[in-house]
């Protein structure tokens, strides 16, 4: 699935290592779904997981941007739903 988003904003995770698991971190993009018709979007705040190469590439360079995202997965997480896939562009709109 194939969607344009706008990056409301950016948010990083961190949690130590507990109960024989490593600490980790996260880098999320916290997403508006900018679907058409807009009374058919979904109305909540979508947060993606960038990939260790899109981190690299995107934090902090795309607020109030447009993306588009191909989604591959929606993971179910204590936070709520995560997406996960590729970012195939970014505009400047």
């Amino acid at each position: 699935m194939i969607a344009t988003f706008q990056v409301h904003k950016q948010t990083y995770g961190h949690w130590p290592a507990k109960n024989g698991k490593p600490a980790g971190e996260s880098f999320d993009l916290d997403l508006i779904d900018m679907s058409l018709p807009a009374e058919h979007a979904y109305r909540g705040v979508l947060p993606y997981r960038l990939t260790p190469e899109e981190k690299d590439k995107y934090w902090g360079k795309v607020e109030r941007k447009h993306i588009q995202v191909a989604v591959h997965e929606i993971q179910s997480t204590q936070r709520g739903p995560v997406l996960r896939g590729a970012i195939i562009s970014v505009n400047e709109k």
